[in-house]
């Protein structure tokens, strides 16, 4: 039998007397009893924890002080031991079936997030009246469920804590509510980063709660020039939110004379087609009282700090190539962001990752499950992979311009960036980063391979993206000779950073072996490709895997650059029996490297392959089709392993080379020469360190501040 779903509700407070009555009370005639009820009251000096407790006896009631909704809304999740959390606000009454619906929804669609609309309620005040008309279109809402009533299930990007549930364990995962926005735009935070580690929301017609929002027009005036600041201050954490929609509301300032007379004649619209001619000046008075006070509230967030414990921190992004299906690259940047993320948390870490697939900006979780969720959505190959989509290059680059333009510092880390086999590309990447410096972003490599630079005006380009200064870390000595060569003065070598990569322990099976195929069989052939390579690289895994099957093994195909190898892959293993081709786009780096654990053997024809296999001493052969693989061998001492592209018969070449294979030789060399590739990276990383802006520590001086000092000037 299936364990029983238990859900809690959470309610945070604050000298709500006049309406927790309702609120409480609603809570406890559902028809679906909560398992919990939490009230976490911020420091009230009325009668509101005394009315809670006499509508729900049994409530649960935290006194927290914080001032900060962000840090109430924590304290009360992680008090629920339930696993649905669900939220409603204190100026909020549910109906008697919320709570079962917005379960019933979630157990359907197995979405993490499910929540309903809010209406004001109907015939108490002309204010809310006017306000349910004024809310219930694009005009006044933009769509968004927190004041358009969802008329059918449909999935959104966002749901307002005021009516929501969330599954608990996509809250452990991604640390819950970021402390750093306290009163405004804690909860859009949340939504984006669940959604960036794969969580989806549902927005629900048969959960609409009453809202008893602010009831006179100034109240209503000055909440909306606080969420326009909290807007501005929401793009600074989320550069991907941007949208050139965003400049709507400032742009009604100095458009006032037309602005004026066309919302009167959409609330005149709106008004006859509700039948309620008589709300019009009304109606009128609220679309001015909202877009304008917002947009002030905008350009004011630009030259206002929301707290300093937030906006005072640092921004430096990691680079990687999106959608390209790398798994190589999707372990890079596991390790290096877990590192730095954990190393330097008075910064903020992003995954700036973008190419023909678009751009996209996203804040780094401090490791665990978020994290590798992250990096596969913004990493693993895609449809649109490698197709340019026109309709939103324009949106994209705006968006990439931003974070160039706007972060302190961003170095690459993942990806193959700095070569000119396509110079037009090579020209571009070069200009965007030309760009970066021009504003004054600190911009760097971290242990990635550079070349080739066939042309001269390619290095000179290098030279001008990153000036002489700029910090290089190379993981071999030919990237870090090649970039010197560009004029490029502070550079250092490394090894790949995968050599950290930790994985959980895997039984070992002698007779399995794991081939890594190569869509193409030498690294010029990514540009050059044909059908007859393409055939020819095709019979060679083919005579790979037969002399796998003839030596005893059981052979499976284990392919890391998706969607190319996974192709390849699977029609040579259509020519056999019982030859499997795992699926690793879903998979986590680690999740790979413990598929190598796993295997008796690895045959490879990556890098990454190799450097998995050197982590968890899982003997193996390699394809040398690049500079980066002669490299990486001789730091880990296995030189021995490889087989050239140059030999004729490749796939007869690694077969002979694993027949003469000594498994415990192979073992001791890495023993022998990890330490000095360890000690390399360390350097590495402490260099990447010092490089890091500079953090005013004053920044977390006063963490909580109250509300009215949260406000700072920009430096």
């Amino acid at each position: 039998m299936s364990k029983p779903t238990t859900v809690a509700v959470v309610v945070v407070a604050r000298n709500e007397a006049e309406l927790i009555t309702r609120c409480i009370g609603s809570i406890a005639a559902q028809s679906r009893q909560p398992d919990q009820v939490i009230l976490v009251d911020d420091g009230s000096s009325d009668d509101t924890i005394a009315l809670a407790r006499a509508a729900f006896p049994g409530i649960e009631v935290l006194a927290h002080h914080t001032r900060s909704l962000a840090r109430n809304r924590n304290s009360g999740w992680q008090a629920a031991k339930t696993e649905f959390v669900a939220f409603l606000d204190a100026d909020c009454e549910a109906p008697a079936h919320w709570l079962d619906s917005l379960l019933r929804a979630a157990q359907e669609s197995g979405f993490d997030v499910v929540g309903g609309g809010n209406a004001p309620p109907q015939g108490e005040s002309t204010h809310f009246d006017a306000l349910a008309i004024m809310l219930d279109n694009v005009v006044g809402s933009r769509g968004s469920v927190q004041g358009q009533v969802p008329r059918e299930p449909r999935e959104v990007d966002h749901l307002p804590t005021l009516n929501v549930m969330y599954r608990r364990s996509a809250l452990v995962r991604v640390g819950g509510f970021d402390a750093g926005f306290t009163q405004i735009g804690e909860d859009e935070d949340l939504s984006r980063r669940l959604a960036a580690s794969g969580s989806r929301f549902l927005a629900i017609a048969d959960a609409t709660v009453i809202h008893r929002q602010r009831a006179d027009i100034g109240s209503w005036a000055r909440n909306m020039h606080k969420y326009g600041k909290g807007r501005t201050w929401l793009l600074r954490r989320h550069p991907q939110a941007f949208s050139p929609v965003f400049w709507a509301p400032p742009l009604m300032w100095p458009l006032l004379p037309l602005y004026l007379p066309a919302i009167a004649l959409v609330a005149l619209y709106l008004c006859v087609a509700h039948g309620r001619v008589w709300l019009w000046p009304r109606v009128t008075a609220l679309f001015v009282a909202t877009h304008l006070p917002y947009g002030a509230g905008q350009v004011a967030g630009l030259f206002e700090r929301a707290r300093p414990e937030r906006h005072k921190r640092k921004r430096i992004g990691l680079i990687a190539l999106k959608n390209a299906g790398n798994k190589g690259d999707e372990a890079i940047v596991r390790a290096v962001s877990e590192r730095v993320t954990r190393e330097n948390g008075e910064a903020d870490f992003y995954l700036a990752a973008f190419g023909p697939s678009g751009f996209a900006a996203v804040p780094l979780p401090r490791g665990g499950e978020a994290l590798d969720a992250v990096i596969l959505k913004q990493l693993t190959a895609s449809d649109t992979s490698r197709d340019v989509r026109p309709a939103r290059l324009v949106l994209d680059a705006m968006r990439a311009l931003r974070v160039f333009g706007g972060f302190d510092a961003l170095f690459i880390s993942g990806g193959q960036w700095l070569h000119d086999l396509s110079f037009a590309r090579h020209a571009a990447i070069s200009a965007l980063f030309v760009f970066g410096r021009m504003c004054g972003t600190q911009l760097g490599v971290f242990c990635i391979g550079v070349g080739p630079l066939k042309r001269a005006v390619s290095r000179r380009l290098v030279r001008l993206a990153f000036g002489k200064r700029a910090l290089m870390v190379t993981r071999d000595d030919k990237s870090s000779a090649l970039l010197r060569d560009c004029g490029l003065t502070n550079v250092h070598t490394a090894t790949d950073p995968v050599i950290l990569l930790s994985s959980p322990l895997a039984k070992r099976d002698a007779k399995s072996a794991l081939i890594s195929p190569c869509a193409w069989a030498s690294f010029a052939n990514l540009y050059d490709r044909s059908d007859a390579l393409r055939q020819k690289v095709e019979d060679g895994l083919a005579t790979l895997t037969r002399g796998l099957l003839e030596r005893g093994y059981s052979p499976a195909f284990l392919p890391t650059m998706n969607p190319e190898d996974a192709e390849i892959a699977a029609r040579v293993a259509a020519r056999f029996e019982n030859v499997n081709v795992i699926d690793t786009d879903p998979m986590s780096a680690s999740a790979v490297q413990q598929c190598v654990a796993s295997a008796g053997v690895l045959v490879t024809m990556r890098l990454h392959p190799m450097i998995f296999a050197t982590n968890v001493t899982t003997p193996l052969v390699a394809f040398d089709y690049a500079a980066k693989v002669r490299a990486f061998a001789s730091q880990a001492g296995i030189t021995d392993q490889l087989v050239p592209a140059t030999q004729e018969d490749w796939a007869q070449g690694l077969l002979d080379a694993l027949d003469r294979s000594d498994p415990e030789a192979f073992r001791a060399a890495l023993a022998d020469h990890r330490p000095a590739q360890k000690a390399s990276l360390e350097a590495a990383y402490a260099t990447l360190s010092s490089w890091f802006p500079n953090y005013d520590q004053r920044a977390m001086s006063h963490p909580h501040s109250d509300e009215k000092n949260d406000a700072h000037r920009l430096c």
